[in-house]
């Protein structure tokens, strides 16, 4: 006679599913027979029977096959947090600054050009440039003016990674998902 067999570890864990198995297939492993549909990641066994695992309350839980039950897992959450700051970091710092009452962007190709200004502006002291802003507006700016604007892109770039660092030490402290919880950019 051929049958479906799900098959699971000690635990529930379901392994596998084999359709059209038989008794010689089976032999001794642990199994469950019946016609089972679906993704076995969702499901385990208990006491002989397929049972769903239930939705998954965050990417930081994971089933625990012993108490049957999702547990959260604090390292995991603290990576996830982290990489949520990072991606905060990034945001600000490739966005945009403000130097006097103007706006750049200073995504890594403007940095770049902002930095090639400011060396012009420093081997040149009659420099002037034409800039085109965030807004798309058009600025002249002398060698001195590009020299602030340097160093006032260098200061947005410093407080981005200042505060994600005060953000990593927040979640470094946290024991709980709640501490965690309040880790926002």
């Amino acid at each position: 006679m051929r049958f479906t067999a799900v098959f699971y570890d000690a635990d529930g864990c379901i392994t596998s599913v084999q359709k059209n198995a038989t008794e010689n297939v089976v032999g001794d492993r642990n199994y469950v027979q019946m016609n089972f549909e679906g993704d076995i990641d969702n499901f385990y066994v208990a006491d002989g029977q397929i049972l769903p695992k239930g939705e998954k309350p965050s990417a930081a839980h994971t089933f625990s096959y012993t108490s049957k039950t999702w547990e959260f897992e604090l390292q995991t959450a603290k990576q996830n947090v982290w990489l949520r700051i990072k991606a905060a970091r990034d945001t600000d710092e490739f966005g945009t600054f403000t130097w006097s009452t103007h706006t750049f962007q200073c995504d890594q190709v403007s940095q770049r050009r902002i930095q090639g200004a400011v060396q012009l502006a420093q081997l040149d002291s009659a420099t002037t440039l034409d800039w085109t802003l965030a807004d798309n507006s058009v600025q002249t700016f002398n060698a001195t003016e590009l020299q602030q604007i340097g160093q006032a892109l260098a200061a947005h770039v410093n407080a981005c990674h200042v505060k994600s660092r005060t953000k990593r030490v927040e979640i470094d402290a946290a024991t709980t998902e709640a501490e965690l919880g309040t880790v926002i950019w």
